[in-house]
């Protein structure tokens, strides 16, 4: 939840004579900056009347304003207090200017006003709250844990997201350009592969990694039934069959020892998937498609900046792919992906196949897409990046102590291979009893998904594949069983206590 502060409150906290008046107000701020899952706000228009009303504040006091106590204190604020913008969407009230610039900044954060102003309380009774309701009525209200925590990441990085917007727009350049080719220099750098090329979803990534490698009607791709359709469905749609080979049981990905005897003289490439954010068995894999002059095509939708032997998986295989849609570890505000490769003539079809094939402008090399990601949510993602690092070392921690919470209870935990690592997309346990589990959860205020609950094989529009239930036993049997638990770099220990217990 956002809590955005109004003056008064602040200046109870910091003055020591309304510390004693108005105690509320203190013990509302310092339960706030303990609470992890809340963010604090003061609106940008109230910087200057803080700044005021402190000068004003050292006058009585000392007889002059010494601006070096005002610049410590206004750092102060900064430090314990995120900024929230005035929109320009504010709905005026000349009566009131202050308030409603507050209000405005409050709703562009969809927060809560906490204030002892009785005219802004009697006139947004839904938006403004006292310091005493707050504290009496917290411990109240129904735990509710967000899955994948979007808002606090948003509001994590608020400012540096909305400059890198504001960017844009005021160049009004939102196709190509400057912030799409420095994203791909930051992710070729981060991932160690030679190129790497934006695109609009991570659907089209795969589309263009098979476009570039000539895969199409009558060819054959063999890939896993235990996936998001847009892995199979994306063979299909170029006129390729996709192949479907069980998978491994600790891991859900691709079971390697069962390929070889899924390739025909049709064969052209594999496409293991990194399920839940943990690549699969590549040096395998490798070897297979090597020793049959196959390509491998990597769908790492799920798992930008995991690692297979000391390299990210976007720098294995002959083209890997990833997305960024905004649930993933590393997400935009819409749609959007990547193909990355180590092969300089790949790279260059790539790049052409994305914009309509073309060579130069209007001369159209190849029969290609519009497949280009937008410079806005390549903006977007360019500012995420500096931060991912972190964010999946705090995922990593929050599967470990998943792991550790979980470890007793009759429950299949997520198994991760040596030389292995995972970017935890998904924290995913198998269970019996799913549909009465997940009711329960979600009584409680837990939410839960099911990633996923048909595996591809017996989807409807792979009828005409011919398979039938029983042809890929394990990836039924998970698809079944399978459940996944809220995820993200802030899930707090809390959260996985209750949701521990819960289970």
């Amino acid at each position: 939840m956002n809590y955005l502060i109004d003056l008064n409150i602040i200046f109870d906290f910091y003055n020591k004579k309304r510390r004693e008046k108005f105690p509320f107000s203190v013990e509302v701020l310092e339960i706030l900056f303990k609470q992890e899952d809340s963010s604090i706000f003061i609106s940008s228009s109230s910087l200057d009347n803080i700044a005021f009303i402190k000068a004003q504040e050292l006058k009585r006091a000392y007889g002059f304003a010494d601006k070096r106590i005002l610049k410590y204190f206004m750092k102060d604020i900064l430090a314990h207090f995120k900024l929230a913008k005035t929109p320009s969407y504010i709905e005026m009230d000349y009566e009131d200017l202050e308030d409603a610039q507050v209000i405005a900044s409050a709703k562009s954060l969809n927060a809560k006003v906490i204030t002892r102003d009785k005219g802004m309380l009697k006139k947004y009774p839904n938006m403004a709250i006292t310091a005493e309701y707050f504290i009496e009525n917290r411990e109240k209200e129904k735990i509710k844990i967000d899955f994948a925590n979007l808002k606090k990441q948003y509001f994590m990085y608020a400012s540096e997201l909305e400059k890198a917007m504001d960017k844009i727009l005021n160049n009004s350049s939102y196709i190509m350009g400057e912030a799409v080719t420095s994203l791909e220099k930051e992710l070729e750098d981060f991932t160690g592969a030679k190129y790497a090329i934006t695109c609009s979803s991570g659907t089209d990534a795969l589309l263009l990694a098979m476009m570039a490698l000539g895969i199409g009607q009558g060819d054959e791709v063999i890939t896993t039934p235990f996936s998001f359709i847009a892995t199979a469905e994306t063979i299909a749609f170029l006129g390729a069959k996709p192949v479907f080979v069980d998978i491994d049981e600790k891991t859900y990905n691709i079971d390697s020892t069962k390929i070889e005897e899924k390739i025909t003289s049709k064969t052209k490439a594999i496409m293991p998937v990194s399920l839940y954010g943990q690549p699969a068995n590549m040096s395998k894999i490798q070897e297979i498609a090597t020793r049959n002059n196959l390509k491998v095509i990597i769908d790492g939708a799920q798992s930008f900046g995991a690692t297979y032997k000391d390299k990210t998986d976007s720098n294995l295989g002959d083209i890997s792919t990833t997305s960024f849609f905004p649930a993933k570890p590393l997400g935009c505000f819409g749609d959007g992906g990547a193909v990355f490769t180590n092969d300089e003539a790949l790279a260059h079809k790539i790049k052409s196949l994305r914009v309509h094939g073309q060579s130069k402008r209007y001369h159209h090399h190849y029969i290609g897409m519009g497949g280009r990601m937008d410079a806005l949510q390549c903006a977007i993602v360019s500012v995420k990046l500096k931060y991912y690092a972190s964010d999946l070392a705090l995922r990593q921690e929050v599967a470990s102590k998943y792991t550790k919470a979980l470890k007793d209870k009759e429950i299949i935990l997520p198994f991760i291979s040596e030389n292995t690592t995972s970017v935890f997309a998904q924290y995913s346990i198998r269970v019996q009893n799913r549909e009465a589990l997940q009711t329960s959860l979600k009584a409680k205020g837990i939410p839960t998904a099911v990633h996923y609950p048909m595996p591809l094989h017996l989807q409807e529009c792979f009828a005409y594949l011919g398979h039938k239930k029983g042809d890929f036993p394990m990836a039924e049997c998970v698809s079944n069983e399978i459940l996944s638990l809220p995820m993200n770099p802030y899930v707090s220990d809390d959260e996985i206590t209750f949701i521990s217990k819960a289970l």
